[in-house]
């Protein structure tokens, strides 16, 4: 007993008060943590803690990672030291825990490398689609950073409000062309719905042009842009323009014929202005009501809706690929996890039963003196941590920590993500 009290006062007996040595030792590496663009920090699996800096890391094995270390050895010896009334032996429940909690990322991450080597082009697939799903969301970014908003997309009510465009074009123009003699009741129904079509889709292309006309035809656009866009004008154009020239046609020859009846049969023809002219300004009201609903159906910049509809496309196939990867791996985990909770229950069940034991007790005293010196070396790095962050400010560091169940990359924190992140020492 008296070795293993003399490694937990080596432990206890380390001075870190902040005006001490130890300590300061560790405030003198935040000048060489500062200034860096990124900042890796310890990993979920091994001895040391977690979410460390290099400086951190470095400073806890140099003068923490030694005392402490034997002075857990010391109190597990005491704890999991055989018990001859019970002819059992005792356990060191945080040690056992910790063991469980490592073994279970352990194996984790064997399970992803195996699946890896036998499922490769699988991975391989899901990395180009994690890399084009990044490309669209840096574009989409960039993007919204220019014009400060969420881009729009096209509203629901859009092509529904477009359709009720063409009907009322249909019912307008369908008497016009059914009266003509030339036409079967079919041709003259298939006339007015490609008119309808020609029309609505001609004040879907010019109200969508005018609601972008900045960003298609700005002195900032290339030539081939400008190009494409009057191209796509001079489409709605002419559709507009034939459209309208089959509506006069059509109503024309029914003005004649109306004047044909009006000779044979006596009376005062109509005039064609109410006739034609009537007809062809109906045709317009609608055809402005359907450029009025695309121009406020339509972002202002038509590449902002195309970028956000890339990147929702990327993200569901780089989703869908990760979830095909994940499925087989998902009852293995499943299976890891219940395994190690199973350890970990049997551990404090038999934790619970030693409650009573006098040896056991006093065990646990000396451990409860190396926690109370544990709270010390994490108030050093949480002081450490603050300062450094402190620091940083304006300089926009990345903190690179690898996920518990991920070995192949790296997430990316900024200093209030790191700031979030938990402090804690382990008892392996």
């Amino acid at each position: 007993m008296a070795n293993e009290n003399l490694s937990i006062d080596s432990y206890r007996e380390l001075n870190l008060d902040p005006d001490s040595e130890i300590v300061k030792q560790l405030m003198s590496g935040i000048e060489s943590e500062f200034g860096s663009s990124a900042i890796r920090l310890t990993d979920h699996v091994g001895s040391t803690p977690s979410n460390l800096t290099p400086t951190m890391s470095s400073w806890y094995i140099t003068y923490i990672a030694g005392p402490r270390g034997q002075a857990l050895d010391s109190v597990g010896g005491l704890l999991g030291a055989n018990n001859d009334q019970n002819r059992s032996r005792g356990v060191f429940l945080e040690r056992e825990i910790s063991h469980e909690e490592n073994q279970r990322i352990e194996r984790k991450r064997q399970a992803i490398k195996a699946s890896r080597e036998t499922r490769a082009a699988d991975y391989d697939r899901y990395e180009e689609s994690r890399i084009e799903y990044q490309k669209g969301k840096d574009t989409y970014d960039e993007l919204r950073a220019r014009h400060n908003r969420e881009a729009k997309l096209t509203p629901f009510w859009y092509i529904p409000l477009l359709v009720l465009v063409g009907i009322t074009e249909m019912l307008i123009n369908f008497e016009s062309f059914s009266r003509n003699k030339a036409y079967t009741p079919a041709i003259a129904l298939g006339v007015t719905i490609i008119v309808a079509l020609m029309l609505a889709y001609a004040s879907h292309v010019h109200g969508t042009f005018l609601r972008q006309i900045e960003t298609r035809l700005g002195a900032h656009r290339r030539d081939g842009d400008r190009a494409a866009a009057w191209r796509m004008f001079s489409i709605g154009t002419v559709l507009l323009a034939i459209a309208l020239g089959a509506v006069y046609y059509a109503r024309s020859i029914m003005y004649a014929d109306i004047l044909l009846e009006n000779a044979v049969m006596g009376g005062n023809a109509p005039s064609p202005l109410f006739v034609i002219g009537g007809s062809m300004i109906g045709n317009l009201g609608v055809y402005a009501v359907g450029v009025i609903i695309a121009f406020f159906g339509h972002d202002e910049d038509h590449h902002f809706p195309e970028a956000l509809q890339g990147k929702i496309k990327a993200e569901k196939k780089m989703y869908a690929l990760r979830e095909k990867i994940s499925a087989p791996l998902k009852r293995e985990f499943e299976n890891i996890d219940a395994t190690c909770e199973k350890a970990i229950e049997q551990v404090k069940n038999k934790h619970a039963s030693l409650g009573s034991n006098k040896d056991f007790l006093a065990s646990r005293t000396l451990f409860a003196q190396i926690k109370e010196q544990d709270t010390k070396v994490l108030a050093a790095l949480q002081v450490y941590r603050g300062k450094l962050l402190t620091a940083l400010k304006g300089q926009a560091p990345r903190f690179e920590v690898q996920p518990e169940i991920e070995t192949a990359e790296y997430e990316f924190l900024d200093s209030s993500a790191y700031a979030a992140l938990p402090l804690s020492l382990k008892y392996i």
